[in-house]
């Protein structure tokens, strides 16, 4: 019997993304799976995807600040 320890295969890199203070021009406005307040709303670093931080920030609709 042999004594096979193989490492396990290392997971993806998932690369964080940044924290981010939303608000909408128009109240309910939906991007990233989510309607948007046009009060502002904090989302903690890692909720979104790469692709949907650039979405969200592309969108005339929605004001997007990187929270440090």
């Amino acid at each position: 019997m042999s004594d096979d320890k193989t490492p396990p295969a290392a997971s993806p890199t998932k690369q964080k993304t940044p924290a981010l203070r939303i608000a909408a021009k128009s109240e309910g406005f939906r991007r990233a799976g989510i309607a948007h307040s046009t009060t502002a709303i904090d989302y903690k670093a890692g909720k979104f995807t790469v692709e949907q931080v650039e979405a969200l920030k592309n969108d005339p609709m929605l004001v997007v600040v990187e929270l440090g």
